[in-house]
């Protein structure tokens, strides 16, 4: 997913995606978990960090957010770790996304992508059919012949994300998608495999920092009716 425009302040929240920040005028004030806030132009945010989007300065630019499983989220997820910083800290952010080349393997190399494990490529093809349901690890891993604890693991280590924040992440796009084709946040909702609107809202709320209907507002979605 991809967003151009003015960028606006954001709750605290951790998404599941790689986001790459690049603007092209203005700067915003970071904060990670600890509560360090810096200047940037530019910022590379793992999967899973927590982090605020605190105040804007005629900030307008594009926000990337990078499915860990592609080869353009795991190049970002390859920048950040060769700064050799912490991965939770606004600095390691703001050095991965350094277009001095902080970011640039010291070998010379252009990193490639890891090979995932059979078992988890096949979850994540069957996964989609699993949306408005349970969709257990267990029940996942039964489909594509691993163990639970195995498949736990793959999600871990080669995707950098639990399994129940992968789905999370999954079930609220699919939510977004429904919403956007239409449908109201209950109907999305239980579509999405959510408990009901209120449950799609606070998810929303933890990986965006927004409401669903400001972050679908945010990308240009136009709710009014229609004749």
């Amino acid at each position: 997913m991809a967003y151009t425009g003015v960028i606006g302040a954001a709750h605290a929240h951790a998404h599941a995606a790689v986001q790459v920040l690049h603007l092209h005028d203005g700067h915003v004030i970071l904060r990670d978990a600890t509560g360090a806030t810096r200047a940037a132009t530019r910022a590379i945010i793992p999967a899973g960090a927590r982090h605020e989007i605190v105040t804007t300065t005629a900030a307008t630019g594009v926000m990337t957010f990078l499915d860990p499983t592609s080869a353009a989220g795991h190049a970002a997820a390859t920048a950040l770790q060769r700064t050799g910083g912490e991965l939770s800290d606004v600095d390691t952010w703001r050095a991965a996304a350094d277009p001095t080349g902080a970011a640039t393997s010291t070998d010379g190399h252009t990193p490639t992508q890891r090979h995932q494990h059979p078992a988890l490529v096949q979850a994540l093809t069957a996964a989609p059919n699993l949306i408005g349901g349970p969709m257990t690890l267990t029940d996942l891993a039964g489909r594509v012949g691993i163990s639970p604890s195995r498949l736990g693991h793959l999600f871990a280590g080669q995707l950098g994300l639990s399994f129940p924040t992968w789905r999370r992440w999954t079930r609220l796009q699919h939510a977004l998608r429904q919403v956007s084709a239409g449908a109201s946040l209950t109907v999305a909702a239980h579509a999405a495999g959510f408990a009901d609107s209120a449950h799609l809202t606070r998810t929303c709320r933890a990986m965006f920092g927004l409401t669903p209907t400001e972050a679908l507002q945010a990308i240009g979605w136009d709710n009014q009716p229609r004749p």
